[in-house]
């Protein structure tokens, strides 16, 4: 068993480590290239690799040290080192391995691993593993560390991938927003302009949008009490379709539009997203 002194001091150094993953939470090979180049120092071993699941196949995500892999290589999950792992969803040691090759003529020898899943939404998506170039590297310790190393890696992961997700969501918003044939805005209730696109500002008779974001929504109306009369309307509605309304362009000419706008709520109150197309005359 560890002595409380061994046990503190390995649980400083994984608190340290998660301050590090934390700081780069954001970027998933980061993350995976902090893990691997620690694992080795934090459980005695030689060496350390991340491999993910894709298919019926594992993606070498990261290495550091003494490996069985190559990076970025495909290795089938059936006959692997994670394979146990993946299966019994907990960590597998190994204490007395002959491994001799990485399949690249680079001498290695590896005698011990270690090998934790990965875990994202209920299922097993990869594992850490951790390489030894002796036998029974690996002790009671070594493998607790790793477990907690597998937990913190799993959360940064997923944080990840949360993170690439949202900004490929906002990447295909700004594009639809930016290419839509129609004028598209995005207006606080109290008449901030958030955002709009070129379409939007080139109908209005501005250069360009960032010239419009530099006005308020009041000035698009001839009267106040247009606009007054708009806000009350929708804020009974919250959503109105092909709405009828007159608009004034930068150079004070009457513009006649269709518009289609709905309600977001916010922490301030609504926000208005729609859409506007100029009303050509019959």
């Amino acid at each position: 068993m560890p002595s409380s002194i061994d046990l503190a001091a390995r649980l400083s150094a994984v608190v340290g480590l998660q301050q590090e993953i934390l700081d780069v939470a954001a970027d998933a090979p980061k993350v995976m290239d902090i893990v691997v180049t620690r694992i080795a120092e934090l459980t005695g071993g030689d060496g350390a690799a991340i491999a993910l699941v894709d298919g019926e196949d594992l993606t070498i995500g990261a290495i550091s040290g003494v490996v069985p892999y190559t990076k970025d290589e495909r290795t089938p999950i059936a006959g692997s080192l994670a394979a146990d792992a993946l299966r019994k969803g907990d960590i597998i040691r190994r204490d007395d391995l002959h491994i001799d090759g990485a399949g690249t003529g680079r001498p290695i020898q590896i005698a011990a691993a270690m090998t934790v899943p990965l875990l994202r939404d209920g299922y097993f998506v990869g594992v850490v593993e951790t390489f030894a170039t002796t036998v029974n590297a690996f002790d009671d310790l070594a493998a607790y560390t790793l477990q907690l190393l597998g937990g913190m890696t799993s959360g940064a992961l997923m944080v990840a991938r949360e993170f690439r997700e949202k900004q490929e969501s906002e990447a295909r918003y700004r594009m639809l927003f930016e290419r839509n044939i129609a004028g598209v805005f995005r207006t606080t209730q109290d008449g901030q302009i958030l955002d709009c696109n070129s379409a939007f500002a080139g109908a209005l008779g501005y250069s360009s949008r960032e010239e419009l974001l530099n006005r308020e929504s009041w000035d698009l109306y001839g009267k106040r009490a247009d606009r007054e009369a708009f806000l009350a309307t929708l804020d009974r509605a919250q959503a109105m379709t092909n709405y009828r309304i007159e608009l004034k362009r930068k150079d004070g000419t009457p513009m006649r539009a269709v518009v289609n706008v709905s309600v977001i709520p916010d922490d301030s109150g609504w926000q208005l997203l729609g859409t506007l197309v100029e009303e050509t005359p019959d």
